[in-house]
């Protein structure tokens, strides 16, 4: 047999081994195939669905919120500024079944509503590489400042989500652990909350904001918005313009700084320098507490101006709120309402300094005219007409002095309708003082042309008519400057940042109502309010002569006037000879007798006493009695602005 030559039964086996790697070699080169024909569809036809998938996982784009404005007074004192705040967020993969106790121990630290805090934390599924998996990114407050955060990350450290962990599997423990570390975490751009550092001082003036969530391109971002006073009048140049920044997360490492792809920086707002002086305003807010408490009005009001420019130095209203608690400003009781501009009444014998003003302007009466008063009882045949007290024959000034009805009536007879109508009009009633607040109402006058025979008698000692407070504040102010009615001014300026100014607001007169000298009558008249005969006596001070008018009006129950619920009110200025600031006081429905002698009075003194030594105010040179004051008594009259210093 030749060695030379295989076996036949070789060949079979040679070509079945070689079969099989072409086989092998087949699946293969297709197996190399497939694969490469999914990277091409992945990265060809999937590339833009991948890619967006791939992005949402670790890119982020946040809105950044711009810093608002600050508000402060006339002295550069804050009313409101802003805190680096934060939005607070869970990663629900490292909290799962614990939510409920993870719920309760953020809302005991947060003092926020645990059911919400547990809705947010309820097991979230979203779609990634085709699975089901927990959502990694739940937000669950705003506005969180870094302190809280930190608190609250120690506080979880230690908190007890499992009476013993010792008796637990190592793999819980370390579940529990994973889960104080990164179960809460907080997003990488820092926000900003509104705060109020004096709490209520000057709340109804300032207001307060509210931030709300706002969609752009598919991002979120909480805008702060003004929701009532110089925050709502003046939103646009608080707001600022926002800005935004494109990053990169890793997990357990947050962003990654050096992959910032976009950060543009957000243009802070403008600063609001009010007429507020926040010292006068404590002081008006201290007094005005006291007085409820003595009084316990169902609600009260105090204003304080400066005559020659119209500024408001000081303005509160009871009951009050805290505008860093926005939620109380919509109580029941009308805590949020500025009843300075909202409130409209009948004033009552407030509304006589119109009347007597307006017959001396007109020369119909002069202060030693003599007007018989029937004892306190009038009647024309249709319609009736008394006063509190049966007084005879009085002057126009005891007639203003001692508040008569009926005195006043026969006085402003002699003017006529027509003339009076037009003089309640120049004193700004009927219509809206032009105040920079929002929510001013206008009062309610009727048209002469719509009086019966009855309505000069009401309108006269103020009833049938209803004004606001800010209305009959600047309607006396009007007086102390000589006649001229200034339109009400609370912003000074609008400020950049740096303290450049971009707008002043100057005094503006609206215009001149009534003479020079019928103001001096009247201030006259006034001043003898306040003596020792006066209905105002409780509003006498010591160092300065004060002019002022009181106020007490029945109200109106199921339809009818009651003589057990009126509004007690006191208007007056000081110095009479040369006033700096205009004062009302205005309790409505207070304890006992209504009157406003008894209770606006007081408030009234102690605030002009403490606000006169704030200002440092010259003591007056004259005092009363009036008839002893000087024929010359000139009364101040400027409308510039002067040099204002409070010591």
């Amino acid at each position: 047999m030749n060695p030379s030559k295989k076996p036949l039964d070789v060949l079979p086996v040679q070509s079945l081994q070689l079969q099989r790697m072409l086989t092998f070699a087949g699946f293969l080169a297709l197996g190399f195939c497939l694969v490469i024909g999914k990277l091409i569809y992945l990265q060809v036809f999937q590339h833009k669905e991948l890619l967006s998938k791939a992005q949402q996982k670790t890119h982020r784009t946040y809105l950044q919120e711009t810093e608002r404005g600050k508000i402060l007074d006339r002295q550069g004192v804050l009313l409101a500024t802003n805190q680096r705040v934060r939005i607070l967020c869970a990663n629900l993969a490292f909290i799962d079944r614990y939510n409920g106790k993870m719920a309760k121990a953020i809302s005991e630290y947060l003092d926020v509503s645990e059911e919400r805090i547990r809705q947010r934390l309820k097991l979230n599924y979203v779609t990634h590489k085709g699975k089901e998996v927990l959502d990694p990114h739940v937000r669950l407050k705003i506005k969180v400042s870094n302190q809280e955060f930190n608190g609250l990350r120690d506080h979880l450290a230690n908190y007890t989500f499992v009476e013993s962990e010792e008796a637990l599997p190592r793999s819980e423990i370390s579940f529990l652990n994973q889960m104080r570390r990164y179960g809460i975490f907080v997003e990488p751009v820092e926000d900003f909350k509104r705060i109020y550092p004096n709490g209520t001082l000057a709340a109804h003036a300032v207001g307060f904001t509210q931030s709300r969530e706002q969609i752009s391109n598919g991002h979120t971002v909480f805008l702060t918005r003004g929701i009532d006073g110089i925050e709502k009048t003046c939103d646009d140049y608080l707001s600022g313009v926002i800005g935004w920044r494109q990053t990169e997360l890793a997990p357990e490492i947050g962003e990654l700084r050096e992959y910032r792809h976009l950060d543009i920086a957000p243009r802070s707002g403008l600063n609001v320098v009010l007429t507020l002086d926040s010292g006068l305003q404590s002081i008006v807010e201290e007094e005005l507490k006291k007085g409820v408490t003595t009084s316990n009005p169902k609600s009260a009001t105090v204003i304080m101006v400066r005559p020659q420019t119209g500024e408001i130095l000081a303005m509160a209203s009871y009951p009050t709120y805290n505008p860093n608690q926005p939620a109380t400003a919509t109580s029941n009781n009308g805590a949020g309402k500025n009843r300075a501009i909202m409130d409209q009444f009948e004033p009552g014998s407030t509304f006589k300094i119109v009347s007597i003003s307006s017959a001396l302007s007109e020369g119909t009466s002069r202060l030693n005219d003599i007007i018989h008063c029937n004892h306190g009882r009038y009647s024309n045949g249709k319609w009736r007409l008394s006063d509190d007290h049966g007084y005879g024959n009085l002057s126009v000034m005891e007639v203003f002095a001692k508040s008569s009805n009926i005195g006043t009536y026969k006085i402003i007879r002699k003017v006529g309708q027509e003339r009076f109508f037009q003089y309640i009009k120049g004193f700004g009633f009927g219509q809206k003082t032009g105040v920079q607040l929002p929510g001013e109402l206008a009062g309610k006058v009727h048209h002469v042309d719509d009086w019966r025979d009855v309505t000069m008698s009401r309108v006269a000692i103020g009833y049938t008519i209803s004004v606001t407070p800010l209305q009959i504040t600047m309607a006396m102010a009007a007086i102390a400057n000589g006649g001229r009615l200034m339109q009400p001014m609370i912003i000074d300026r609008i400020e950049y940042p740096d303290g450049k100014v971009m707008s002043h607001y100057d005094p503006h007169m609206v215009h001149q109502v009534m003479t020079n000298k019928s103001t001096r009558d009247i201030i006259k008249a006034m001043t003898q309010v306040v003596g020792n005969k006066g209905t105002a006596r409780r509003a006498k001070l010591d160092d300065y002569t004060v002019a002022g008018k009181t106020g007490t009006a029945r109200k109106i129950v199921d339809g009818r006037y009651t003589h057990s619920k009126h509004l007690a009110s006191f208007v007056g200025f000081l110095p009479a000879e040369s006033p700096e600031i205009c004062i009302s006081v205005l309790f409505n429905e207070p304890e006992g007798l209504g009157y406003g002698g008894i209770h606006s009075a007081p408030v009234f003194k102690a605030i002009a006493k403490r606000a006169a030594n704030y200002l440092n105010l010259k003591p007056s040179e004259w005092y009363l009695p009036a008839e002893e004051m000087p024929e010359d008594l000139i009364v101040q009259t400027q409308i510039a602005p002067t040099p204002y210093k409070a010591d």
